[in-house]
């Protein structure tokens, strides 16, 4: 659902892509062990970030359609459709990631203050609203899915706790990225024109909204440590 300013490929692309591999997979190994890899496998869906950011907060062409509730609601029925044809297609193991504190993003922070650069505490209280009406959609759909498995994936807390307590991680840096002037840059333009920090591990995020590598590895081991476990019971 990530934006199509941001030229990438749609979810109804990337189930088209998987069908296409279901079907080769049948050729190369039939369709009994075909059936058997695509249950045997985990589907990692993260959706919804960039749709807040550019969608509806930045480039306001869904605040002209609904209301923050109404918006969420919309997100979490292309997600909740988007599981269920995976389901269709023999999926079974899922885990499906909440959206992050993007309120405390630096490219939001450089557009809701001027001076003062703190998080923008009403973007991330649509998040956490949307992360509780996630969970509830995750355990209905885990209840009609017959056998199926998922898992909602919190990654709100442990990157808040990055940006509360980034000593604890070793940051010295969390409201600007370590790319160029860290308040707008991204992507593409971190370049040699926008030289990064000296020390990227000292910075909570990449660019203006990406996180960084570390940041990314205590993201990784929370989801390790915690939504995994669930799939080994």
């Amino acid at each position: 659902m990530t934006t199509v300013a941001s030229r990438v490929i749609t979810m109804s692309q990337q189930l088209q892509y998987f069908k296409e591999y279901i079907k080769r997979l049948k050729r190369i190994v039939g369709e009994q062990e075909a059936n058997k890899i695509v249950a045997g496998s985990m589907v990692l869906i993260s959706a919804g970030t960039n749709d807040f950011l550019f969608n509806y907060y930045d480039l306001p062409t869904r605040r002209l359609q609904f209301d923050i509730s109404g918006y969420q609601d919309f997100l979490l029925q292309k997600l909740q459709d988007f599981v269920k044809e995976l389901m269709d297609l023999g999926c079974q193991n899922f885990m499906v990631a909440g959206v992050p504190p993007f309120g405390c993003v630096p490219i939001q922070i450089t557009a809701k203050f001027t001076y003062a650069r703190r998080c923008v505490e009403d973007e991330n209280e649509d998040g956490r609203l949307y992360n509780s009406k996630l969970i509830g959609i995750v355990e209905q759909l885990e209840e009609s899915g017959l056998g199926c498995k998922l898992v909602y994936v919190n990654i709100y807390d442990p990157t808040m706790d990055m940006l509360i307590n980034p000593q604890k991680y070793g940051f010295t840096e969390t409201k600007k990225g370590c790319c160029g002037s860290g308040l707008l840059e991204v992507g593409p333009l971190c370049n040699l024109l926008t030289p990064s920090c000296a020390n990227a591990s000292k910075y909570l995020f990449w660019d203006s909204i990406h996180p960084g590598e570390v940041a990314y590895r205590y993201v990784t081991n929370h989801i390790v440590d915690n939504a995994l476990l669930h799939f080994l019971l």
